[in-house]
């Protein structure tokens, strides 16, 4: 299992993968022009095209100064809310009006854009941290941030409940903290244990971030044995059917109206009005967290996927990375303001300060103020356990929230037991290899 050391401190982002959704609308901050200053600086343009909601106006403000300063206009463009991304890029290249910079989330947006992206060998930055997109022996990815996750907690209930979250790495020392939670329910002013969702249309946290605790719990980082397995359409039964007991223990302490009919919103709200001693989310929390209320101590405990079998990682690692179009007119430029968002003080104060992330690279000490980003840089810091955070991204485009999302969805509103929730979940496997989306 890896550890990660002090000296390699990660990037936290505090909003969900999910920032894009089905519609094809754009929001484009900045596209009404940078600043009067910025577009009066110079011929030498690069636009951005990104699609994390709390990004775009910190990164617009630093990247007109920037643009100013080197004598260049700099667009963020930001796909988020309902945009969808994937259509909005398909949509600028078939233009030819690709950006400069633009993201991708991991191998699948990698065969999407490979015929437009360069190589970003010996690059500056790629020295200074350890998670860059690497494929095929190149690099080509500057890490936005590092996301992370395990069961969040509110550690002043777990204190009244008399609970120690460090000894939450196993289904029985859930079992028993759950109970004892439940059954002092009126005394802490709770609504339930778990804050969770998997209604329909609301199971991405269950169909992506769970799934990873049946891909990777108790692994090596780079493990993909159970992954691997899964993509020839074959299960690890034993580890199925501990997995299964962890999702029904969740969904039993979990408030039903909230499990099945709450969004994502719902769960982060409830958990931050103190309502909840537990959240099925991740540092994205942060702040709708805050803004619900939330300022007490909040922690991280491992997912307890493999019955009495000990868990104790969190999952964490880059989702989405910056890459550079190899046929922008200003190549070295976007590459120039990459190195620079790593090794400035500005840049270092963007994404830490500004945004809320704990750097990616190892140059840069910021700390993030958010108490969940807090909690992993913590986790980090002290050298503990990180289990993979992109095995459940390997599997075909569409898969983990069409076919297992509703598997989740029906096990959670009792359309299947415990053996029909197994069933429906080896037949999924089973269908990977023809998978067509």
């Amino acid at each position: 299992m890896k550890k990660l050391f002090t000296s390699t401190l990660c990037a936290v982002m505090t909003l969900s993968l999910a920032a894009c959704g089905s519609s094809s609308s754009t929001a484009a901050a900045g596209t009404a022009g940078a600043s009067t200053a910025a577009a009066a600086s110079g011929s030498k343009t690069l636009v951005i095209y990104q699609n994390k909601a709390e990004v775009t106006e910190p990164m617009q403000t630093y990247a007109d100064a920037w643009g100013k300063a080197n004598g260049a206009t700099v667009t963020v463009k930001t796909c988020n809310g309902s945009c969808d991304y994937g259509a909005g890029m398909k949509a600028d290249i078939a233009a030819g009006e690709a950006a400069d910079i633009f993201i991708i989330e991991g191998d699948t947006g990698y065969d999407l854009y490979k015929d437009i992206m360069m190589p970003l060998d010996g690059e500056k930055w790629a020295d200074q941290t350890d998670y860059e997109y690497v494929k095929d022996g190149h690099t080509y990815g500057y890490p936005v941030a590092i996301e992370g996750y395990g069961l969040a907690y509110n550690a002043d209930i777990l204190e009244k409940a008399g609970i120690d979250p460090t000894t939450l790495t196993t289904l029985s020392a859930y079992k028993a903290a759950f109970e004892k939670i439940d059954s002092m329910k009126d005394e802490l002013g709770l609504a339930g244990t778990v804050a969770l969702t998997a209604a329909d249309g609301s199971y991405w946290v269950m169909a992506q971030h769970d799934f990873a605790g049946y891909l990777s719990s108790g692994n090596a980082y780079d493990d993909t044995t159970v992954i691997d397995k899964a993509l020839k359409g074959e299960v690890d039964a034993d580890r199925l059917n501990s997995y299964a007991d962890w999702v029904e223990l969740l969904y039993q302490y979990s408030d039903k109206t909230m499990l099945t009919t709450g969004s994502a919103d719902d769960q982060m709200a409830q958990f931050g009005a103190g309502k909840y001693a537990f959240l099925h989310q991740g540092t994205w929390a942060d702040s709708p967290i805050k803004d619900a209320g939330g300022t007490f101590k909040m922690g991280f405990a491992p997912y307890a996927t493999l019955g009495d079998t000990a868990c104790d990682g969190l999952f964490l690692g880059a989702p989405s990375w910056y890459v550079v179009n190899k046929d922008s007119k200003n190549a070295d430029l976007a590459k120039q303001f990459l190195n620079d968002l790593c090794f400035t003080t500005e840049g270092q104060d963007l994404m830490v300060n500004k945004v809320g992330l704990v750097s990616a690279f190892t140059n840069n000490a910021n700390k993030p103020a958010g108490a969940l980003a807090s909690a992993l840089a913590d986790w980090i810091a002290q050298g503990k356990t990180a289990y993979s955070f992109t095995n459940q991204y390997k599997t075909p485009s569409g898969f983990n929230m069409d076919v297992l999302g509703p598997i989740y969805a029906q096990f959670a509103a009792g359309g299947v037991d415990k053996a029909g929730f197994i069933k429906l979940f080896t037949d999924a496997i089973a269908s990977i290899p023809t998978y067509q989306g």
